[in-house]
């Protein structure tokens, strides 16, 4: 049987930082399928990391819903939407919240401590984490270094 739920569902959705403030973003209606591929693009400024936030359940909308996986981020707790998204979504930070006295391995390993779901998903999770690394071209030298001795680039790949 195929799940024919959206990945991703917007309605009505209004955002705005403050209030009172003109939403940042409005939008009617917007779907992506799964295993739909999305470039998402617009000027600084346009709501891109806004959009993201809410997508991740870092954020919550005025108005409107946003479901991902065919579940309502708004309707959940906060403590809900942080274990959904670390179950279920791939979240990076802009500032990429790595933890500055582990090592670039340990970094990389950590998600799965937020995530039973994730473990299951894993037989074995310190290969996995270095097939990642290794696909994200991370030299095997820098491994058990720590991520503040990375450049900027290597610790968003990190992240």
């Amino acid at each position: 049987m195929v799940d024919d739920t959206p990945a991703v569902r917007l309605r009505d959705l209004g955002f705005a930082w403050r209030p009172a403030a003109a939403p940042l973003l409005s939008i009617p209606e917007f779907t992506v399928g799964r295993g739909e591929r999305l470039f998402l693009r617009g000027p600084s400024g346009s709501g891109k990391t806004t959009l993201l936030g809410l997508l991740g359940g870092v954020l919550v909308p005025q108005r409107g819903s946003v479901a991902v996986l065919g579940e309502t981020l708004s309707a959940l707790s906060g403590s809900a939407r942080d274990r959904f998204r670390a179950d279920h979504v791939g979240y990076i930070f802009q500032m990429f919240n790595l933890l500055p006295y582990l090592s670039v391995l340990d970094n990389a390993l950590l998600g799965l401590r937020f995530s039973r779901a994730r473990r299951r998903r894993v037989s074995d999770p310190r290969a996995e984490a270095l097939r990642l690394l290794d696909a994200l071209e991370l030299p095997d030298s820098l491994l058990h270094r720590p991520v503040t001795e990375l450049s900027v680039g290597q610790q968003q790949r990190v992240a």
